[in-house]
């Protein structure tokens, strides 16, 4: 898998916003439509599981940040 796009969200997130954060993204996810077997939780990072890739949402170093991969 290769990383297509980085794209920072949000800067100076400690560990406390930056778990609010991943919560609020897991909401509005189930919201939009996607199921709870293509996320999984990782310690500081959620992803989403897609036919073509993943996309990760990950607070690491203060930033809260999206990743996206392709297969």
């Amino acid at each position: 898998m290769t990383r297509d796009m980085v794209q920072m969200l949000q800067g100076n997130v400690d560990a406390i916003r930056g778990m609010e954060l991943l919560l609020q993204q897991r909401r509005d996810l189930e919201a939009s439509g996607y199921q709870d077997d293509q996320m999984y939780f990782l310690p500081g990072m959620l992803v989403l599981k897609l036919e073509d890739g993943e996309v990760r949402w990950m607070v690491f170093s203060s930033e809260f940040k999206m990743e996206i991969w392709k297969n």
